[in-house]
């Protein structure tokens, strides 16, 4: 797949394009069925597939006041897309001129005039133009206006769930990690630098990776968690991950600390991911060090139950989430 940064800079098409429209924020279940009809569209017609995002998000350009705490980066969307044989990611900056433009002009302007769409896939709920006041609906009356194809996907039910991001975002703020990676196809994950900390886990025998956050990123809410751990210089390990603060030591910062477990090595200034695969428990005060430090060894011994059991039911299923080398293979 390749990136593309602006509608005028898509490189002259080979045959027709068939355009998945959205932010596809978390790239869910739900964006993957459209995404995949877009490109299941494009092999039929030996045309090329294609997705139009804009960043910033426009609710967070339109609503600065109502911060939208995103589940997945530009670069995270990416890497998913890719696994899901697209073509193009088509990233265009959203402006002010972009938000002023009619449902018509975007049309015309945008889909037509800069890419030429021979076809546009959306979801039941799109919504675009100025205010929003674009539907799926003045898309279907455009295309049959204007000669494209529109596909609209109805809304996805997974396990009689509705599947979007804002319902996953809660499951991730409740700590609810393994019921949202069933809804996102994939184990949910962050990725950052590993950063100093205070050594108080070393001192413990719990040696930590301190990861760096971002505020405009979502996190899973506080709690302790059994976490895979991805890009280290050694391959795959398994993890206990602790988000939040630090109560105990008196820190009441967002910090977010992982035990890597059969690891030992220096990964400072690394760039590691950190899949969250099920909660352990929530945080808590210990009165000592010492009594952290047993539930430390608790957590741990929980941890590898639950890897035995993960480990047991991916031998003897199809079961498409994956804790491996790349959680994104379930794609």
């Amino acid at each position: 797949m390749e990136l593309i940064n602006g509608a005028d800079r898509l490189p002259e098409k080979a045959g027709p394009l068939f355009l998945a429209l959205g932010n596809f924020d978390g790239v869910h279940r739900g964006h993957q069925a459209i995404l995949s009809s877009a490109v299941a569209k494009a092999r039929q017609t030996g045309g090329l597939s294609a997705a139009l995002v804009f960043d910033p998000h426009p609710l967070v350009a339109l609503r600065p006041e109502h911060p939208l705490i995103l589940l997945t980066d530009i670069a995270d969307r990416a890497e998913i897309m890719d696994r899901l044989c697209l073509d193009y990611l088509i990233v265009e900056p959203f402006t002010g001129a972009i938000a002023s433009l009619t449902p018509e002009q975007f049309i015309r302007r945008i889909l037509i005039g800069k890419l030429g769409v021979s076809g546009v896939f959306v979801g039941e709920n799109y919504s675009f133009g100025k205010q929003g006041t674009g539907s799926a609906e003045t898309l279907i009356y455009w295309g049959k206006e204007l000669s494209f194809i529109v596909h609209v996907n109805p809304m996805l039910k997974f396990t009689g769930r509705e599947v979007s991001s804002s319902k996953i975002r809660s499951m991730l703020l409740s700590g609810c990690v393994s019921e949202a990676a069933e809804l996102l196809n994939y184990y949910f994950f962050r990725q950052g630098k590993v950063i100093k900390g205070y050594g108080v886990g070393k001192e413990m025998v719990y040696p930590t990776a301190n990861i760096a956050t971002s505020s405009r990123l979502l996190w899973p809410g506080r709690g302790v968690y059994l976490t895979s751990v991805d890009r280290l210089n050694e391959g795959f390990h398994y993890g206990v991950t602790n988000v939040g603060s630090r109560p105990t030591f008196a820190d009441h910062r967002t910090a977010v600390e992982t035990h890597i477990l059969d690891f030992n090595g220096t990964i400072y200034n690394h760039e590691i991911r950190i899949s969250f695969l099920h909660k352990l428990r929530d945080t808590k005060t210990f009165s000592t060090p010492r009594q952290l430090k047993d539930q430390i060894s608790s957590d741990i011994e929980t941890g590898r139950m639950i890897i035995e059991k993960l480990d047991r039911e991916k031998s003897s299923s199809n079961n498409s989430l994956q804790a491996g080398s790349s959680v994104l293979r379930s794609l």
